[in-house]
């Protein structure tokens, strides 16, 4: 008779060879996906809901428009008021359709 002497098995370790090509994916998907906002936002608002959607031909010349009430209360003299952000400053309504017009002539010079 053969006698067999039984030996204890390890299990074998996780191959993490391929772990750095994965986090490298994953890191470059968010990184096209994700959108950074530019503006920062001082304004309490509403997103409307889009039915349709176009791309733009340049986004350089887009200007921000916010209006809601205002997010910083302790700043503000009223806080019921309805303010207008314009990219990253805000705007009068008085003065809106001048800075609105300011805007747009330095996008054609």
């Amino acid at each position: 008779m053969i006698r067999r002497s039984r030996k204890s098995r390890e299990i074998p370790a996780l191959n993490t060879s391929s772990l750095p090509d994965l986090i490298f994916t994953v890191l470059f998907f968010f990184m096209i996906v994700t959108h950074m906002r530019s503006v920062a936002v001082k304004v309490r608002y509403q997103v409307p809901q889009g039915k349709e959607l176009s791309r733009q031909a340049k986004k350089s010349s887009t200007i921000h428009i916010y209006i809601g009430k205002p997010l910083d209360k302790q700043r503000s003299e009223n806080a019921q008021t309805t303010i207008v952000q314009v990219n990253d400053r805000i705007v009068a309504i008085d003065e809106l359709s001048k800075y609105i017009a300011n805007a747009r002539a330095s996008f054609f010079s």
